[in-house]
């Protein structure tokens, strides 16, 4: 018989499911189960939820950037120019990250506050690829204000996982 459960938000063993596949999302269901307590029916009715429900949007290979020639890692600030000559209208900032997330060397387009509107994270080959995307493509594009560049000098953590799903530690101030 499979368990009923809420379908807002995750309860304890949802989130420790997501937890094992932020670990290992090839884990196999079967595995899954035992390492929860729970039968292989309730975690596939589970694992299809999360689906469902959009908490699972995707699995993906995570890659070391260094292991294929991408060890360049950059931050950019971006002001958006709202009003682009020969372009109808005020340009919003939604309108311009969609349109720099399709290039392919832009790891991440955020919407921020303060002095700059967008927060690119931008990986390359080396300071000249950097380089050639910052003045050669994003400076020239006519939604571009201006921009700041900050280049990452070390990395000490780097994750696509979301730490803590369960709100055990307060404020990160534990150790792992």
């Amino acid at each position: 018989m499979t368990e009923i459960y809420s379908d807002s938000m995750p309860d304890s063993t949802d989130l420790e499911l997501l937890r094992l596949l932020q670990i290992d999302s090839k884990m196999k269901i079967a595995e899954l189960a035992k390492e929860v307590g729970k039968g292989i029916a309730t975690v596939h009715a589970r694992m299809k939820s999360l689906k469902e429900r959009g908490i699972i949007r995707r699995y993906a290979a995570v890659i070391e950037p260094s292991k294929v020639g991408r060890e360049t890692l950059a931050f950019i600030l971006v002001t958006v120019r709202y009003r682009v000559p020969g372009r109808k209208g005020v340009l919003s900032q939604r309108e311009f990250c969609k349109e720099i997330a399709v290039h392919p060397l832009v790891q991440g387009v955020h919407v921020v506050s303060g002095d700059y509107d967008v927060l690119l994270k931008i990986r390359t080959r080396n300071i000249d690829e950097m380089n050639q995307f910052i003045v050669d493509f994003l400076r020239q594009l006519p939604q571009v204000d201006k921009t700041h560049t900050l280049f990452a000098m070390d990395t000490y953590l780097d994750s696509l996982e979301l730490r803590d799903l369960t709100g055990i530690t307060s404020m990160g101030l534990k150790s792992p």
